[in-house]
């Protein structure tokens, strides 16, 4: 189905020169990027998704984030992001179809600010490493049966595909629920707030292999 077409669109509330508040997610026009808070969920263990919804499978999320599904959809919308997702099931070996972003994750650390790529959060357990630097890409998540089946879920980011998920991880990794785990290395204690910035990205050049890859 057409996620985006059937997308409601709730109101925007402008904040200023391009700058709007769609919920409790703040979208900047000129920077194309949306910011939302939440926290951290999980600082160990595998998992199938970069962030939830609260309500959402906290037992395999490293992050809630305090928006709710479809608030985020149309914030990535106004920045001009297309999603043409079309996953038929979790685990779909297909590629993801739609618009990349990058993902970037802050939050204070013995009293500095500290910014990572979403990457180095994931653990990827078969190669033991971190998941390689790459876009991920914005499939928007699917009508199901009339509902929007990312408000039933409460799946944002999923690093195991998913057509409920808005954003999907765009590597073949993806198809396998047990690659990816918690880098306990980065990930700071359960319950630590953080800022996940959300940034529109080039459709080029946008996965980096590891340097041993190259």
């Amino acid at each position: 189905s057409d996620t985006q077409a059937q997308t409601p669109s709730p109101e925007a509330v402008k904040l200023g020169e391009n700058l709007y508040r769609i919920g409790r997610v703040t979208v900047d026009t000129n920077k194309r990027e949306v910011t939302i808070r939440g926290w951290v969920n999980m600082n160990d263990g595998l998992i199938e998704y970069l962030a939830c919804s609260a309500g959402g499978k906290l037992h395999e999320s490293v992050f809630v984030l305090d928006t709710k599904p479809i608030h985020l959809q149309v914030a990535l919308i106004l920045l001009g992001l297309e999603a043409k997702g079309d996953f038929e099931f979790q685990g779909d070996p297909r590629p993801p179809k739609g618009d990349p972003v990058e993902i970037w994750v802050e939050w204070k650390e013995n009293g500095k600010e500290r910014r990572v790529r979403a990457e180095e959060i994931i653990n990827d357990l078969k190669m033991d490493k971190p998941m390689p630097q790459t876009h991920w890409v914005f499939t928007g998540s699917i009508i199901y049966q009339g509902r929007y089946l990312a408000e039933i879920e409460k799946s944002l980011i999923a690093t195991y595909h998913d057509p409920a998920a808005i954003i999907n991880n765009p590597l073949p990794e993806g198809a396998d629920d047990t690659v990816y785990g918690v880098n306990p290395k980065i990930v700071p204690n359960r319950g630590t707030p953080v800022v996940m910035i959300i940034k529109a990205a080039n459709e080029v050049d946008h996965i980096i292999p590891h340097k041993g890859d190259m």
